[in-house]
């Protein structure tokens, strides 16, 4: 049995089943593992079968199979990920982590006979040079895949997303291929599509790019791969949420046109002649008052108005179409307009949508509020939680497999705690305690046992049961001997070691 082979042993995780048998005086191989605590994630990917979509991604760029599976190396870039080890010259500790290289899919015995000559299964150029032989079309097709499952598992609810642009700047070194720029930036773009659903948040698209490339185009290839490969966007995705860089009348009707997707948007900016009609229009309006709590701003009171039927012209003063329209402006609690950091009334905020008004004008300014998820939650536990800045390699396709697998795992973090909000709050609070992030951690011993199981246990933990099973078996061959009327001398002189 070989890396090189079609077939690896797979230890199932069964700490109860692996006690038995330690209590029973079995066969089995212990080992210590530095990343044998706060594994949930990786369980839940075994056990849901998310693991195999994962591990699947294919290197198609690889020109002969004479070297390691990919599935076995797209298992160890899972668990890089899952340890936290942003950089992949940096992961050489996880290569060397016994336990996690057999989860990976690597045998034991070359597990071995690595570590007797004190070096790792792998080395991590072999990890770089796996990812730079996945190709963008292999990693979406991996990830459109993973959207599929997640919604045959219903693991995707709601029908309304978001979407958002992220800059990765690279700020030395600038080797990279297709490294885009933007004035004196250097770097990549990052658009996600993401479910903003309350707890189910999931991130169902992506694109990744160079920097100078348009965030619209970008987010249009997105809906058009999900429309053509998942489902057909007006049965899954009803309202999208974006922000003032995606503003653009022929964009915004040709979305609603062409997808049925209802838009909710802010106009680029007040000097817009859409701007100016909407004010006009205000003269007539009915304003209606909410009130609405902030973490930062407090509690506030908001004034929200509606116009509807607002007409967009192009350049050439040609009518494209018509959206609906909702100001809003933000008070303190005694009625005084809201000042910003800078000391200033903060401006007025004016939503456009696709969406028919309802009684209730405040509800498109709800709407749009909603995409916080993918501002404050996204794209910040993105970069703190799992490292999106840090990029694999020089090579594009390197980096466009990684910020696949990356976004993939989110998701399945996000279904975790979801599935157990409580157990997922203590992993969350040993997570948080750790020195370095990573779901994977913390000092254990791996005990494998013949029969395929898998058990992690505290070192003092196991030092109980290895104490409590030596003591049943010399208990039964003193019971033993003394109903055979053996003396202790003989029990002694030939007691098992």
């Amino acid at each position: 049995m070989t890396e090189r082979s079609n077939c690896f042993k797979v230890w199932l995780r069964n700490d109860a089943a692996v006690e038995a048998e330690l209590l029973a005086n079995r066969p089995a191989e212990a080992e210590l593992t530095s990343y044998g605590d706060n594994d949930s994630v990786l369980d839940f990917l075994m056990e849901s079968g998310l693991w195999k979509i994962l591990t699947g991604m294919e290197a198609d760029g690889l020109k002969c199979r004479n070297g390691y599976r990919p599935a076995v190396l797209n298992g160890v870039e899972v668990i890089r990920e899952l340890a936290g080890v942003g950089r992949i010259q940096q992961c050489g500790k996880v290569l060397s982590d016994t336990r996690l290289m057999m989860q990976a899919g690597f045998n034991l015995s070359r597990l071995r006979r690595a570590a007797a000559t004190e070096r790792s299964v792998i080395d991590t150029e072999t990890l770089a040079n796996h990812l730079s032989r996945i190709s963008p079309e292999s990693a979406q097709r991996t990830f459109i895949e993973y959207v599929r499952e997640m919604r045959t598992r219903r693991l995707i609810r709601g029908k309304v997303y978001a979407a958002d642009a992220h800059e990765i700047v690279v700020r030395y070194g600038r080797r990279h291929e297709r490294l885009g720029r933007v004035g004196a930036k250097y770097g990549f773009k990052l658009v996600i599509l993401i479910n903003v659903q309350e707890e189910r948040e999931r991130i169902v698209g992506f694109a990744f790019a160079p920097l100078q490339t348009s965030e619209r185009t970008m987010l249009w290839e997105i809906l058009e791969r999900l429309h053509r490969e998942v489902a057909p966007l007006k049965e899954w995705l009803q309202i999208l949420l974006l922000d003032r860089g995606y503003w653009g009348a022929q964009y915004l009707l040709g979305l609603h046109e062409k997808y049925g997707i209802g838009v909710v948007t802010r106009a680029q900016h007040e000097g817009l002649e859409v701007v100016d009609y909407i004010e006009t229009a205000l003269e007539d309006a009915i304003w209606q008052e909410t009130i609405e709590e902030h973490s930062r701003l407090g509690t506030i009171r908001v004034r929200a108005a509606a116009v509807k039927d607002v007409p967009l012209y192009d350049k050439k003063e040609k009518l494209l179409g018509r959206l609906n329209a909702v100001v809003a402006d933000e008070f303190d609690e005694t009625g005084k307009r809201l000042l910003g950091e800078d000391g200033k009334e903060r401006p007025r905020f004016y939503y456009v949508t696709t969406l028919p008004l309802t009684k209730r004008a405040y509800r498109t300014r709800a709407l749009y509020r909603r995409r916080w998820v993918i501002e404050n939650q996204g794209f910040r536990e993105l970069a703190q939680d799992w490292s999106i800045n840090a990029l694999a390699g020089r090579r594009f396709a390197a980096n466009y497999a990684r910020i696949a697998f990356v976004l993939m795992l989110y998701s399945a973090e996000r279904i975790m705690r979801m599935k157990d909000k409580e157990g997922w709050a203590k992993e969350r609070e040993r997570v948080r305690l750790m020195v370095g992030r990573g779901w994977l951690g913390g000092l254990n011993v791996v005990v494998y046992t013949p029969k395929g199981h898998l058990g992690l246990f505290k070192v003092r933990r196991y030092g109980e049961i290895v104490r409590q099973a030596e003591r049943s078996r010399i208990v039964a061959l003193l019971r033993s001997y003394h109903k055979r009327g053996r003396d202790l001398k003989y029990l002694l002189d030939n007691i098992e070691p």
